[in-house]
Parts: C-alpha cells; sequence; structure tokens
C-alpha cells in the first residue's frame, strides 16, 4: 500500500492486512513543516474481534468507517488501549457506543489520567498490566511494554497466535 500523500490528502487511508486476521488502519496528519506523522491503530478479526487504539478524534468518521469495514461493530469483544495520548483514545466513547459487547482493556492508571476528558465504563473494562494476559477465544493477548515508550500508561499487544506484536509509538518516526 502506498501510505505517501497524494494532492496533500491527509487523514485515514485503506485498511490493510499484515498477517492472518490482523489489519492496520493507517493514518497520516500533518507534523513539521514538510513531515507527515502516523497514527495507526489495528483491527483484529479472531473469535472474538479486538480493536487496538481507537485512532484521531478528528478523523473519526474515516477512521470509524475504516474499522467498521472490517469488523461489524456487534461482533467486537474487547478494544485495547495502548496508552491514554489523544491519538490512541480519540474515538474511544463513539467505539464504545457503537460495540456494546466490547470490554475495554486498560490499566488503571490511563483511567485516572482520562477521567477529566471522558467517561470510562468501569463496568465494561478489564485492567491488564504488563506481563498480563488475557483470552480472546482462538488467542491470548499478552500485554508487553515496548522497547521504548513516552507514558507511563503504555502498554504493547503480543498476539499469540499470529506472533504480532503492537509495539505502540515506539518505532514511530516523521514521514
Amino acid at each position: 500500500m502506498n501510505t505517501t500523500p497524494d494532492s496533500g490528502h491527509i487523514g485515514v487511508k485503506a485498511p490493510y492486512r499484515v498477517a492472518p486476521d490482523t489489519y492496520v488502519i493507517p493514518e497520516l496528519v500533518p507534523g513539521p513543516p514538510g513531515a507527515y506523522v502516523t497514527l495507526n491503530s489495528m483491527v483484529i478479526t479472531g473469535a472474538e474481534p479486538v480493536i487496538v487504539d481507537t485512532g484521531n478524534e478528528l478523523s473519526r468518521y474515516e477512521w470509524m468507517e475504516a474499522a467498521f469495514s472490517i469488523v461489524d461493530p456487534a461482533d467486537v469483544r474487547w478494544i485495547f488501549l495502548s496508552h491514554d495520548d489523544h491519538d490512541h483514545i480519540g474515538n474511544l466513547p463513539a467505539v464504545l457506543d457503537a460495540c456494546p459487547q466490547a470490554t475495554l482493556v486498560t490499566n488503571w492508571f490511563t483511567v485516572e489520567r482520562t477521567v477529566r476528558a471522558m467517561t470510562l465504563p468501569l463496568d465494561r473494562m478489564r485492567w491488564v498490566n504488563p506481563g498480563e494476559a488475557f483470552d480472546a477465544g482462538d488467542r491470548t493477548f499478552v500485554a508487553a511494554r515496548p522497547p521504548i515508550f513516552d507514558s507511563p500508561t503504555t502498554r504493547g499487544l503480543f498476539d499469540s497466535k499470529t506472533g504480532v506484536y503492537w509495539a505502540a509509538d515506539s518505532f514511530a518516526s516523521l514521514l
């Protein structure tokens, strides 16, 4: 997939498959002059579908359209937040509303840091710290601290079935 901006178009691009049942939702936003920043998220369509990070609020319509072109929101069972930066939780309230069967997987510190920005459904949450896991039917996901991180809430996500590791912003770079 070509992720180079065409004619100045910036925003959510078409999702693409990176492993069985695993799709990246790429997004480009303007960065420093002449550069772009990638704000990616992921959808895993296994037995119990998972959304990993919820994208940038400024691109809500496009992000929701891209995510739900991969999975029906009624089928989503898990929403995993890698950390609480706005480009990772921007669409969280809308995704929670659209996915009534989903459990939000995060940690207590994320709740503490976002309490003034949004109301989180404590009755639909599971707190998972680095080294802890949760079962999603046909696979186990392990929260693992990335090699480099900038937020105390950051946890990557390792998929035991595919070997895919979501490293949050660990390898982020300007384009």
